[in-house]
């Protein structure tokens, strides 16, 4: 539908109603007010503010009493003191250790050493075989009597003990007894070679001057080399004795 624009009366006509109508309600309520305000005793027309009352002051710090001052004594001046002990530790020292060296069975040595030209020394239960008058012997041969000076020897014998196996060495002995092993010493011994090329009834013909070696080499012997027997002069091994000389 069409609203005609208002005209610039319509519009001057509105704006003077409104404000009038701001007017009379403005001075309705101040003569309403004043009026009021007339009817009302004069203890209520009094106006004052109500605030907390203000918080108690805080209560004094206490009072301590100062105790005057002690004089400080003073200390006795004299000589200067004694000077204090001292003490001192007791040296302690660690023993060294005992080095036990087995004790070897005494064992018979040649009375005259480095005589002969043969490998070995010494006197044998066993008789050798001598170039000189032999006696009887208990080979197949005949040990009558020879041309030389000697001993008694065992007749019939072809071929002597031989080493089969490789000879000892430093390492085979142990470590203290190569450490005390004198310079240049030399073992030789004499043992009684079995049919199966062990070594038997070891004995000491030259010392090393230290027992416990010469104990060491005995056993060394009859325990690790192997000889090859003698044989007689058919071929047949026969029991005979050996010589061996060890060195370090």
């Amino acid at each position: 539908m069409y609203q005609p624009r208002p005209s610039i009366r319509d519009r001057t006509l509105a704006l003077a109603l409104v404000i009038g109508v701001h007017v009379a309600l403005a001075f309705a309520l101040v003569n309403l007010s004043g009026t009021v305000r007339e009817q009302l005793p004069e203890e209520v027309i009094d106006v004052f503010d109500l605030t907390d009352p203000p918080p108690p002051p805080p209560p004094p710090p206490p009072v301590v009493e100062k105790l005057p001052e002690q004089p400080k004594p003073k200390k006795e001046e004299g000589a200067a003191s004694p000077q204090n002990i001292k003490s001192k530790a007791t040296p302690v020292a660690a023993p060294k250790p005992p080095i036990v060296l087995p004790i070897p069975q005494p064992i018979p040595v040649s009375p005259t050493p480095n005589t002969g030209n043969e490998p070995t020394q010494g006197a044998s239960p066993v008789p050798g075989p001598g170039t000189g008058a032999g006696g009887s012997g208990t080979g197949t041969g005949s040990g009558g009597s020879g041309s030389g000076s000697g001993g008694g020897g065992i007749g019939g014998i072809g071929t002597r003990p031989r080493l089969a196996s490789p000879s000892l060495t430093g390492r085979d002995y142990p470590g203290e007894l190569r450490r005390i092993w004198p310079r240049g010493a030399r073992v030789a011994v004499a043992v009684r070679v079995q049919l199966d090329g062990r070594g038997t009834d070891c004995k000491i013909n030259l010392s090393s001057g230290i027992p416990a070696i010469d104990a060491e080499t005995c056993r060394l012997v009859e325990t690790r080399l192997r000889f090859r027997p003698a044989t007689d002069e058919s071929g047949r091994p026969v029991v005979a004795w050996a010589g061996y000389l060890q060195f370090q």
